[in-house]
C-alpha cells in the first residue's frame, strides 16, 4: 500500500463522525463513572433496550438490584472489581448506572437509537431480561440461588445424576451413553460442608421445539436433545444452584442418530441457549467416538447445534476448508458478513484474540506490563488474558505492540505457547533445531530467540515452510495462513 492509497478525507470524515458520537454521549449522559465503567468493564455489562443496566458475573446475568441485595454475589462483584486494578465499587456502578439510565431515558428515539450504536461499538452486549423483570435468568440454572431468595425449579425430565465428592472425579452420564459430565477434582475451591449434587435433565420434544423455531437460521440448526446442567449445593436443608466452577467440566454428545450425510460433524459445536439466543460453547469432533467434547465454567441451558458459514471471496481459495471449519466454530469472522479477506494482514492482537476463542478461556482479570495495551481497546482481555496464561510475550519489557503485524515467527511462538498450554509434548532438542531449520535456505533470517519455536513449530507440523526451502520468518502472516494454523491447533486439543 502506497500513501497514495488511502483516501484522507474519508478517513478524517470517519474520526470526525467517531468523535461526534462519543461527545454526544459524553454531553447527553452525564456520567463519567458509567464512560469508565464502559471502558474498564464492556465484557461484563448488559444493557436492555430501556437502558437499564446489569452486569454479567461468569455466564450469568444479573440486574444489579440482585447482586445488592445479596451479599454473596455483592462479594464477588466488588471482589472483580478489586482484582480489576481500579477503585469503582459496586455502589458506584449502581450510583452511575442510575444516572445513566435516568438520562438515556429523556433522550429523543432518534438520539436514543444514536445512544444505542455508541455502546454496541463499545462491544456491551445487549440484553433481554426474562419476563421483562429485573432478575437474572429466572427459574433456570444461572438464577439467583434459593438462599438469595429466589426460587430454583429444574425444568426437564432428568436422564442422569450423581452426588459429588470435591476430592474426587466424577462422571455423570445417561445411561445410553448420549450425555456426560466429567466432573475434576477441586471444581470447587471452598467447601463449606454442604453436600453437592450433579444432574442432566432433557427438555420434552415441545419444549425443545419452541426453542429451535427461535433459534434456527438459515446457518445454524439445532441438532437432537435440549438439555438443562444443574450443580446444586444443599446445607442445613437449603438448596443452592451453584453456575461457575473454579475449573471447567467437561460434556461430551453423542452424533448417534445425527444425519452426518446432512451435517458435517466438525461443524457441529454445543450452544448456550440464553434468552432465545444461541452462544458458542465450543466442540470438538472425535471420529473415533463420534462425539462432540467441549469445557464448560458454567451450567444452564444447552444444545448441539450446525453452524455453516462460508464467504464468497474463499470459494477457489486454498484455505476454504480451514476458514470455513473456524468460522463454524466462532474463532473467526469475516471483515463484512459475506467477505473473508483471506490475503489480509493480521496483528499481533488479532492472533492473539484467535488463540483466546481457540482455547476457550475465561478472560482474566490480571494486569500486564504494557503500557500499549489500554482498558478501552477491543482486544484488552484477550491480550490480558493471554499474557496471564502464558501465550504471549512483548517486543519490549512494557510493549506489546497489538496493532503491528505478525510475523511468522512471531506467531509461530504463540502457537506453541498455546500447544505447551494444551497439555502437549512441545520439546525439541538442539539437534533436532539444527535439523528441522536446516531444510531451508533462510533459517539466517530467524531471530535468536525464535529459532526453537520455528524448528517445533515444523516437528510437531504446526506451520511449515512458504516453500519447501523457505520459511520466511520475518514475512507478515496472511489471515488465510493464521485461520490455517488456528484450525491445526484446534485438531490437537
Amino acid at each position: 500500500m502506497k500513501p497514495g492509497d488511502i483516501d484522507i478525507d474519508a478517513l478524517s470524515s470517519f474520526n470526525d463522525a467517531h468523535n461526534n458520537v462519543i461527545n454526544f454521549l459524553i454531553n447527553n449522559v452525564q456520567t463519567g463513572s458509567l464512560l469508565n465503567l464502559i471502558q474498564e468493564h464492556h465484557n461484563n455489562l448488559r444493557i436492555d433496550n430501556n437502558f437499564k443496566v446489569y452486569y454479567a458475573l461468569g455466564d450469568t446475568v444479573y440486574s444489579l438490584n440482585d447482586i445488592n441485595n445479596n451479599s454473596t454475589l455483592k462479594e464477588i462483584a466488588n471482589d472483580l472489581l478489586k482484582n480489576m486494578g481500579n477503585k469503582l465499587t459496586l455502589d458506584d456502578i449502581i450510583t452511575a448506572a442510575d444516572s445513566f439510565s435516568s438520562a438515556a431515558q429523556k433522550l429523543s428515539p432518534e438520539n436514543q437509537d444514536l445512544l444505542r450504536a455508541v455502546l454496541k461499538a463499545y462491544g456491551i452486549q445487549n440484553y433481554t431480561p426474562t419476563n421483562g423483570g429485573g432478575t437474572s435468568d429466572g427459574g433456570a440454572i444461572g438464577g439467583s440461588s434459593s438462599s438469595g431468595g429466589t426460587e430454583v425449579t429444574e425444568v426437564g425430565t432428568p436422564v442422569a445424576s450423581s452426588n459429588v465428592d470435591l476430592t474426587k472425579e466424577t462422571v455423570v452420564a445417561s445411561s445410553d451413553n448420549a450425555i456426560s459430565l466429567d466432573v475434576p477434582a477441586g471444581v470447587l475451591s471452598n467447601n463449606d460442608g454442604s453436600t453437592f449434587k450433579v444432574s442432566i435433565n432433557v427438555l420434552d420434544d415441545a419444549q425443545a421445539k419452541a426453542i429451535a423455531d427461535k433459534v434456527n437460521t438459515a446457518s445454524l440448526t439445532l441438532l437432537g436433545k435440549v438439555y438443562e446442567f444443574y450443580f446444586k449445593a444443599t446445607k442445613d436443608g437449603k438448596d443452592t444452584y451453584i453456575t461457575t466452577f473454579d475449573k471447567p467440566i467437561t460434556v461430551k454428545l453423542s452424533l448417534n442418530g445425527i444425519d452426518t450425510t446432512k451435517y458435517d460433524q466438525k461443524k457441529i459445536s454445543l450452544f448456550k441457549i440464553d434468552n432465545d439466543t444461541a452462544i458458542y460453547k465450543g466442540g470438538k469432533y472425535d471420529k473415533t467416538t463420534n462425539t462432540i467434547t467441549t469445557k464448560l465454567y458454567s451450567f444452564s441451558t444447552y444444545a448441539l447445534m450446525f453452524y455453516n458459514k462460508t464467504f464468497k471471496d474463499i470459494s477457489n481459495h486454498w484455505a476454504k476448508s480451514d476458514i470455513e471449519y473456524m468460522a463454524s466454530k466462532h474463532i473467526t469472522d469475516g471483515i463484512t458478513s459475506d467477505t473473508f479477506n483471506p490475503e489480509g494482514n493480521v496483528t499481533r492482537a488479532q492472533f492473539a484474540a484467535f488463540l483466546i476463542k481457540l482455547l476457550n478461556v475465561p478472560y482474566q482479570t490480571k494486569t500486564t506490563p504494557f503500557t500499549d495495551v489500554k482498558s478501552s481497546d477491543w482486544y484488552y482481555n484477550d491480550v490480558t488474558t493471554a499474557y496471564n496464561i502464558g501465550l504471549v510475550k512483548g517486543v519490549s519489557p512494557d510493549k506489546f505492540a497489538p496493532n503491528d503485524n505478525i510475523t511468522r515467527e512471531q506467531m509461530a511462538a504463540m502457537a506453541l505457547d498455546a500447544l505447551k498450554y494444551m497439555g502437549k509434548d512441545t520439546t525439541i532438542n538442539q539437534d533436532e533445531v539444527t535439523k528441522f531449520l536446516s531444510q531451508y535456505k533462510d533459517a539466517n533470517n530467524v531471530s535468536s530467540w525464535a529459532k526453537e519455536a520455528v524448528a517445533a513449530s515444523v516437528k510437531y507440523n504446526i506451520m511449515n515452510g512458504m516453500t519447501q526451502v523457505t520459511y520466511s520468518p520475518l514475512s507478515t502472516s496472511t489471515r488465510a495462513q493464521a485461520i490455517a494454523v488456528i484450525s491445526r491447533l484446534f485438531d490437537m486439543q
